[in-house]
């Protein structure tokens, strides 16, 4: 009964039952102790040692770091800056070649898209988190101008302000270390060589 007790098995029932008994019984009383220690002895024990990879995992990663590549980090916020200028326009509805609510649409990603560029620019650690987004935004851009310039529904005057977004895509690349696919499928990072 008082290893099922341990368990949290027993009933109300028998749990009074056994407080019962060993109220009476010195012996009993003594086992109980003895059962529970070995109890904890048995279920709790000390974690096997592991090893800190913390650097070793941190020295993959090429986390990026300030100093000779800084000029990335301000290239980056500039072109935010500029990125962000140019979509205050459209966020009060103001697009050629679009109505207010596409405009606004439009303005909203851009402006999106420029605060990421500028959180990413100020905490370079997070640029890689931002790439994913940053690289199918400017392949998906690159496309559509390149469809839209050749079927004549744009010009290349028109559509020259995504250069500033495949720039800052750049930059976000450059500050993130150059990921690069590793053979096998698997990833690995390449820092930027400062």
């Amino acid at each position: 009964m008082l290893s099922v007790d341990l368990d949290g098995e027993t009933t109300p029932a028998e749990r009074r039952r056994a407080d019962q008994h060993l109220s009476s019984c010195p012996a009993c009383r003594s086992y109980a102790v003895d059962l529970v220690t070995l109890h904890r002895v048995v279920r709790l024990r000390p974690a096997d040692a592991v090893p800190d990879l913390s650097g070793a995992i941190l020295a993959r990663a090429h986390p990026p770091r300030a100093g000779r590549g800084e000029w990335v980090r301000i290239g980056l916020a500039l072109l935010a800056l500029v990125e962000l200028i140019l979509a205050v326009p459209a966020l009060f509805g103001h697009s050629v070649g679009a109505d207010i609510h596409t405009a606004r649409h439009i303005g909203s990603l851009s402006t999106a898209l420029a605060v990421g560029f500028l959180y990413a620019a100020w905490r370079p650690v997070r640029a890689f988190g931002l790439l994913p987004i940053a690289l199918a935004l400017a392949a998906t851009i690159g496309v559509t101008a390149m469809v839209d310039l050749f079927e004549g529904h744009a010009s290349a005057l028109g559509e020259s302000h995504h250069l500033l977004e495949l720039a800052a895509v750049v930059f976000l690349w450059l500050l993130a270390g150059r990921p690069v696919p590793r053979v096998g499928g698997r990833q690995r990072l390449l820092s930027a060589r400062r």
